[in-house]
């Protein structure tokens, strides 16, 4: 009986060829197993396995985009009348020129009340450029109620006071002619 548990032995005792090959193969694996799990080596991965990474603190934070908007500088200008400006807001003077969007006031009023002249509208612009808060002050008052009609219809980039949006009051002139 033992001579044929030998005689299957040795038709399958490996070669020495085969050992080597087999020890080459584990030092191979230890390696590569040491390498990705070292901490030096954390995020990287063969080159054919897909790993979730965590993202880092600064990755999760995006960095806030930059307002866009047009830089506004405190004017001198007509005091105002009767609009009282919000907390915080810039006193922009006359603020036709930085409108982004101004429409011209209904001309047949003029013509229909036989009237010309400048019209001033009293203006408070919020941080996103739209007009929350009107008034006439002075001009011939048959055009008032155009003048104040067009003045809440312009629109404004969004005003910024080094680099944060604010509130601007200020004026609108519009001149009518006949």
């Amino acid at each position: 009986m033992t001579l044929r548990i030998d005689a299957v032995c040795n038709r399958f005792r490996p070669s020495n060829t085969i050992i080597l090959f087999m020890i080459i193969a584990m030092l191979n694996f230890m390696a590569c197993t040491q390498a990705v799990n070292s901490p030096a080596n954390a995020r990287s991965t063969p080159g054919n396995t897909a790993v979730a990474v965590k993202p880092t603190e600064t990755e999760i934070k995006q960095a806030a985009p930059a307002p866009g908007g047009k830089e506004i500088k405190s004017a001198d200008g007509p005091a105002l009348k009767s609009i009282t400006p919000p907390e915080g807001a810039i006193m922009g003077g006359v603020l036709n020129d930085i409108a982004a969007s101004m429409p011209t006031p209904d001309p047949a009023a003029a013509k229909a009340a036989n009237a010309s002249g400048k019209v001033t509208v009293e203006v408070v612009v919020n941080e996103k450029g739209e007009i929350v808060a009107s008034s006439v002050v002075s001009g011939p008052q048959p055009l008032w109620a155009a003048a104040g009609a067009a003045a809440r219809q312009a629109r404004f980039d969004p005003p910024l006071k080094d680099g944060k949006p604010v509130k601007v009051a200020g004026v609108l002139v519009y001149e009518f002619a006949k």
